[in-house]
């Protein structure tokens, strides 16, 4: 049983993470009306908070043995915390019609991340993580063959993307694919087969031009060797096979010249010589966020304590997101959404320092992959596994320390006393 508990939440985690809006719908002609109950997300949070139910039920029976998982107490009361402040935030928006969808979404993100710190309980946590990183690989794998398959078949001339997803969405895909396979050529060796393959991955974010996709992806590869605490032995070896990996494929494969093509059109030319249509005049492109940012730094400024309310972005007209996580919570949850945020930041540090000796590398990787990548990208949901993961690595960290009570395991044995 508890290797089929394991199992389940390593592959909702992992669903949560890649599924996003995708609908069954989608699959139908024609373009029908959206329905909630089709949309993957919902039947995915739901199983998380089945498994979530079981978690607290079999904790209640005894405390936590080495090895296992435990709740992370501080963590989960700032995220519940966040989370509750956000969906209170509904009452103040400026527009109901746009506050009540990302309500929705905001309770879906708040109940899969607590419901993960809870269903994980006593559990083996080398399981879980491997479970989840599994499906991650398996599935980002599969998609990276179709988007190979996509972009030669169109010539290649267009950014990379797949099943209708845009093309920062793909890269933060191929980042988690990278990592997985770090995850698992630092558990179990093969270097043969795992570098290549994180190599690959990076060379596919390229592909599809995202700068911030890119920079996430090198910083989260960075967060991963940090607290991996790779040798340098290792680390020489990796780096030479990934240089080898990406000097075949440059040179043996019909991808080479759209990978030259994309970094001096997109990462060389746009970033660093654009300005007013002249390559030549220097400045940088910023594919008009730097307009989104004004604006809602300004809305920010006019509601600074509480913000103007959930979902005030969009319903003012200001756009459709801000492309920026910080400044999405500052704009229409004010300063008191930003301390909030905050302290989920510093309470999930905190956990990682006391633990760090236990800490996964992949999964503390992946983290800062989304948290880098939701300052220049997507809206609150879209950085939806940010949450997700801080908690799986909070609660999957103390499973290698010496045991310890934690608060749950005081008043379940409290309430046993009596």
């Amino acid at each position: 049983m508890s290797w089929f508990r394991c199992t389940a939440l390593g592959f909702i985690a992992a669903l949560y993470v890649l599924a996003g809006r995708w609908a069954f719908d989608r699959l139908a002609s024609g373009n029908p009306e959206p329905n909630p109950f089709l949309e993957l997300r919902l039947w995915i949070v739901m199983g998380g908070f089945l498994l979530a139910t079981l978690g607290l039920a079999h904790a209640a029976h005894r405390g936590s043995a080495p090895e296992e998982t435990r709740l992370d107490v501080p963590l989960m009361t700032a995220l519940g915390v966040f989370f509750g402040y956000l969906c209170a935030s509904a009452a103040w928006a400026p527009d109901a019609e746009f506050a009540l969808p990302k309500l929705y979404e905001v309770v879906l993100a708040g109940v899969m991340s607590l419901g993960v710190g809870l269903a994980v309980l006593r559990q083996q946590a080398d399981r879980v993580l491997e479970s989840f990183w599994t499906i991650v690989v398996a599935a980002t794998g599969l998609l990276a063959l179709v988007g190979v398959s996509q972009f030669l078949g169109g010539g290649g001339g267009a950014r990379l993307a797949v099943l209708g997803g845009g093309p920062n969405v793909f890269a933060r895909l191929m980042g988690m694919f990278a990592l997985g396979a770090l995850y698992f050529w630092k558990r179990g060796g093969r270097t043969w087969l795992w570098i290549p393959m994180a190599a690959t991955g990076v060379l596919l974010a390229i592909l599809t031009g995202s700068r911030g996709g890119a920079l996430a992806i090198i910083g989260g590869v960075l967060a991963f060797l940090a607290v991996g605490r790779i040798p340098l032995r290792r680390l020489l070896l990796l780096s030479l096979l990934a240089t080898v990996a990406t000097a075949a494929v440059i040179a043996f494969t019909p991808l080479g010249k759209a990978l030259s093509h994309s970094m001096e059109e997109r990462f060389l030319k746009l970033t660093l010589k654009y300005k007013d249509g002249d390559v030549s005049e220097g400045g940088v492109y910023l594919s008009g966020r730097e307009v989104l940012y004004a604006r809602a730094y300004a809305l920010g400024l006019d509601f600074p304590v509480m913000g103007a309310g959930l979902a005030a972005f969009p319903a003012l007209g200001l756009g459709v997101y801000p492309h920026n996580l910080f400044l999405e919570v500052f704009c229409e949850g004010g300063v008191l959404g930003l301390a909030l945020l905050g302290w989920v930041m510093l309470a999930y540090l905190r956990s990682a320092f006391r633990g760090r000796r236990g800490l996964d590398a992949a999964t503390v990787g992946a983290a800062v992959l989304v948290l880098i990548g939701s300052q220049s990208s997507g809206d609150f949901y879209d950085a939806r596994s940010l949450f997700l993961l801080m908690v799986l690595s909070a609660c999957t960290t103390v499973a290698g320390a010496a045991p310890a009570r934690s608060q749950l395991d005081t008043c379940v044995t409290a309430e046993g006393a009596t």
